[in-house]
């Protein structure tokens, strides 16, 4: 069963948790809270049922919000300081029992050098797989649009190939940007079971410079820039089978449009559920792979 999650980046005060509950959510995903809230985060989640998920980074005790995050670089202590907020992200969950843990990779800073870059990319990514196994926590790297020589699906299969002990978190709005002939199908297609969770939100290429991420909902249209998401939903749960769609956008929504997502979301995953066989049915390029015969993406 997929369960649905929000972000509490729907937030515009982030200790307004209570707000977060006209989603009638299964999961709240918390992102860039300092150590003193995580009593709050604590509670809140005791009290109501929600699972949590985490973010990279949680803690965070920076004196303004986390703006920069680069596993890959292209700074000196990038990668250091990437790899301390993980360690603590993945410590936290651990502790917590979250769902899993979100890390943003690559890095999306310019410049975008060749040499090295597969390298860099392994040595982090096997850092994150041992924190994975050492703390029991499923460790999600999602996908980001700027650097080019990570950012396709194929890419994307062919990293976690590598490191089959990690996961994906789909961003469905990342791919959208891309353009065509990538897109939020193509990347289901090819990481398939390897996708354990989404980000869902809408936009398209010429509001996302001034609207960000914006609530997803039944009557956006691809005639309009959007993903069309009520055709395409359905068929990223056919070919992923994530455990979990997490709700991604900006603080701009009110009570009744969050129960329209919602009413509308949940329709979505009732009907998948019930014409769904076998939740493992979906097979990806990754799966496929004839090296990895017998075994599932997440051994």
């Amino acid at each position: 069963m997929t369960l649905l999650g929000v972000s509490t980046s729907a937030l515009e005060d982030p200790s307004d948790l209570a707000r977060l509950l006209a989603f009638e959510p299964d999961v709240v995903e918390f992102y860039n809270y300092p150590s003193s809230a995580l009593p709050q985060v604590e509670e809140f989640c005791r009290t109501t049922g929600i699972r949590p998920a985490l973010h990279t980074p949680v803690p965070y005790d920076g004196p303004v919000p986390l703006r920069r995050f680069a596993p890959t670089g292209p700074r000196p202590g990038d990668v250091d300081h990437a790899l301390r907020l993980v360690t603590d992200t993945v410590r936290y969950a651990a502790r917590i029992d979250a769902l899993h843990v979100v890390v943003h990779f690559p890095s999306p800073y310019p410049p975008f050098t060749a040499e090295g870059f597969t390298h860099s990319c392994d040595v982090f990514l096997d850092r994150l797989a041992a924190l994975s196994t050492r703390y029991g926590v499923r460790v999600l790297i999602e996908n980001l649009s700027p650097h080019p020589l990570l950012r396709t699906p194929v890419q994307y299969r062919d990293v976690l190939f590598g490191h089959p002990q990690l996961g994906m978190c789909l961003d469905v709005g990342h791919a959208h940007l891309l353009g065509p002939p990538h897109s939020p199908l193509e990347f289901a297609r090819h990481l398939g079971a390897a996708v354990h969770s989404m980000h869902v939100y809408n936009t398209t290429a010429a509001r996302y410079p001034v609207h960000g991420h914006e609530l997803a909902g039944p009557g956006q249209r691809a005639r309009d820039g959007y993903l069309d998401l009520p055709h395409l939903i359905p068929d990223l749960l056919a070919a992923a089978s994530p455990a979990v769609l997490v709700l991604e956008h900006g603080s701009r929504w009110d009570a009744a449009a969050a129960s329209d997502t919602t009413t509308w979301l949940r329709g979505l995953l009732d009907r998948h559920e019930r014409h769904s066989t076998n939740s493992l049915t979906s097979t990806s390029a990754l799966e496929q792979d004839p090296r990895r015969k017998g075994r599932h993406p997440w051994q």
